[in-house]
């Protein structure tokens, strides 16, 4: 791959996660002290589980059959985009508000399993060019969390919102030049299994792939525990640092999270080399145990304990890479080309979709039932369920999941 492509690409990534981290952070802070819309903050955050699960999979079997990927994105993205500019105007009308942001959505959420397919097809070696590509996507996120960051005030105003609107407007007219992707399937018969991509269901039939995407399902409960409900218990206990004179928030503090991530990513294909594929998802699924072990425990009736929790924060690169990017990397690696697109697309539609469902009602059951008289939550009974879970499915997925040759073989570095 030429230098050239690699900047192009890795600057889509960068735009992408741009938009997507400049408002989806802040979002909840926005809804409670500047829209008042406290009774929908979950059920906001629940419709990209929801526009996962409708969108996903259709518009990735456009992109498989009838039209390039890279031009589907654009279309995708500047809808998104335009969306959130219209969102942002409305203060009155929860309802309104909702039905915008799932369909927001529901043109977003496919825009990442195409990106990654725009990106996978200009590669040979995916495990040492795909990561320092997606890493690009980490940056943006840390840009956009630091640009809201520095305005104080910004999370709870519209203004993140419009920020992210304009990059997808951007990332939208950008995509229509990258590298032609066609659609690999074009000429397929398309009947309506394979549309809604129950087609993708018979894969499940081998014992790795089912029980890797079963895997993935339960550990998509502690990340939505993560997702939903880490802003609000650093807030809680007064987590904050003080950089000359100046009071830093959980928020900013939370970016540290990106930072690890950015340098996992680079380091990734040197672990899938070192442990194979397997090795690298247990650590992820054990990671996020010691994470949740952390939150539990980091914390006393003083106040937060910064190292402990700091460093809880810091393990979201081994919690997110090891498992999420490697377990991209591997169902590439379980699909032929005509299909990538519509795999991508059904492990997006898994990640973002059915486990968001699960995992963020099962989240909310555990937090309300967690509440305390006083009108606070027993954190540390929050944070060790999802301790637990993780704990016990990496350790079942250590011993049942046993990845085919070719699969570890071809995740490694060709320099290897």
């Amino acid at each position: 791959m030429s230098l050239q492509i690699r900047i192009r690409l890795s600057l889509m990534m960068f735009v992408q996660y741009f938009m997507f981290g400049a408002w989806f952070v802040t979002l909840g802070t926005y809804m409670h002290e500047g829209l008042e819309f406290d009774a929908i903050i979950g059920t906001a955050y629940g419709t990209q589980g929801i526009a996962a699960i409708i969108s996903t999979l259709v518009f990735g079997a456009v992109a498989d059959r009838y039209l390039s990927a890279q031009k589907l994105l654009g279309v995708l993205a500047i809808a998104s985009g335009v969306i959130l500019f219209i969102a942002a105007r409305i203060t009155t009308s929860p309802d309104l508000f909702l039905a915008l942001i799932l369909l927001h959505f529901l043109f977003f959420v496919p825009t990442i399993p195409l990106a990654n397919s725009v990106a996978l097809s200009c590669i040979t070696d995916r495990s040492a060019e795909f990561p320092p590509i997606r890493v690009c996507g980490t940056a943006g996120w840390i840009v956009a969390g630091l640009l809201i960051g520095a305005m104080p005030g910004a999370a709870a105003t519209h203004l993140p919102m419009q920020i992210a609107g304009a990059a997808g407007v951007v990332l939208g007219l950008y995509a229509f030049s990258l590298p032609d992707t066609p659609p690999a399937g074009k000429g397929s018969h398309a009947d309506w299994r394979s549309v809604l991509g129950f087609d993708m269901l018979g894969k499940m039939r081998e014992r790795n792939f089912a029980i890797f995407i079963i895997g993935v399902l339960i550990v998509l409960i502690p990340l939505a525990f993560y997702n939903t409900y880490s802003n609000a218990f650093l807030s809680a206990v007064n987590l904050h640092a003080d950089i000359f004179g100046h009071r830093v928030e959980p928020a900013a503090i939370q970016t540290l999270g990106q930072v690890s991530e950015f340098v996992l990513l680079l380091l990734l294909p040197m672990f899938l080399r070192r442990f194979g594929v397997k090795g690298v998802l247990v650590i992820g699924m054990l990671a996020w145990s010691v994470r949740y072990i952390l939150f539990g425990y980091g914390f006393d009736q003083s106040g937060a304990d910064f190292a402990m929790l700091v460093s809880a924060v810091m393990l979201h690169g081994v919690c997110y890479d090891f498992f999420f990017v490697a377990g991209q990397i591997y169902v590439d690696e379980n699909f032929e080309p005509a299909l990538r697109a519509r795999a991508q697309s059904f492990l997006v539609t898994i990640n973002m979709g059915v486990g968001v469902v699960l995992g963020s009602n099962f989240a909310n059951f555990v937090y309300r039932m967690n509440a305390t008289p006083d009108g606070g939550h027993d954190w540390r009974t929050i944070w060790l369920v999802p301790a637990l879970i993780a704990l016990l499915a990496g350790l079942a997925f250590a011993l049942w999941f046993r990845p085919a040759r070719f699969v570890q073989q071809n995740a490694r570095p060709a320099a290897s």
